[in-house]
C-alpha cells in the first residue's frame, strides 16, 4: 500500500517530465531538420503541442500539491498558528471547488473532441483533451487532501493547547 500510494504521490511529476523530455527531444529533431535537412518534419510540432499541454495540466495538480497555487504567502506569513491553517483549510476547499468545475467541463470537452482528429498525424483531440481531464482531477483531489491536512493540523495544534 505504501508503495502505491509513493508512485500515486509522484504520478505527476513521472508523466510530466517525460511529456517534457519528449517534446523538448522532438523539437530539437525539428531544428535539426529544418537547419542541416532543409526539411520540416511534419509531426513535431503537433507531438510537442500535445506534450505542452498535458504538461502544463499535470502541473497544476503538482502546483496544488506543493500548496503554489492560489495563495498568497506573504499574507500567510504574517498569521500564525491556527489561523494560517483554517486561511490553508479554506483555501484549499475554495481552489477544490474550482477544479472540481473546471472538471466537469473538461469532461465535457474531452467527449466532444472524441469525434475530432489533429491535422497532421490524425490522432483523435480527445487525447490532448484528457490531459485536462487528468489535471484537474488530481489537482481537486491534491486541494482535498490539503485542506483535510491543515484541518488534521489545526487539531493537532487544540491538542498541544489543552
Amino acid at each position: 500500500m505504501k508503495k502505491l500510494l509513493k508512485v500515486f504521490n509522484s504520478l505527476e511529476e513521472i508523466i510530466a517530465g517525460s511529456l517534457f523530455g519528449v517534446m523538448c527531444i522532438t523539437i530539437l529533431c525539428q531544428m535539426f531538420s529544418r537547419i542541416f535537412l532543409k526539411k520540416a518534419l511534419l509531426f513535431s510540432e503537433e507531438i510537442s503541442r500535445f506534450c505542452y499541454i498535458w504538461v502544463v495540466f499535470l502541473c497544476i495538480s503538482l502546483g496544488e500539491k506543493k500548496f503554489e497555487h492560489f495563495n498568497v504567502e506573504v499574507f500567510l506569513s504574517f498569521v500564525k498558528g491556527v489561523p494560517n491553517q483554517l486561511l490553508r483549510a479554506l483555501t484549499s476547499l475554495f481552489c477544490f471547488g474550482i477544479h472540481l468545475y473546471l472538471l466537469y467541463w473538461s469532461v465535457q470537452f474531452f467527449d466532444f473532441q472524441k469525434v475530432v482528429k489533429s491535422a497532421a498525424m490524425e490522432i483523435p483531440m480527445a487525447v490532448v483533451a484528457a490531459g485536462m481531464v487528468l489535471g484537474f482531477f488530481l489537482g481537486s483531489v491534491r486541494c482535498l487532501v490539503n485542506a483535510v491536512n491543515s484541518v488534521r493540523k489545526i487539531g493537532d495544534m487544540k491538542g498541544k493547547e489543552e
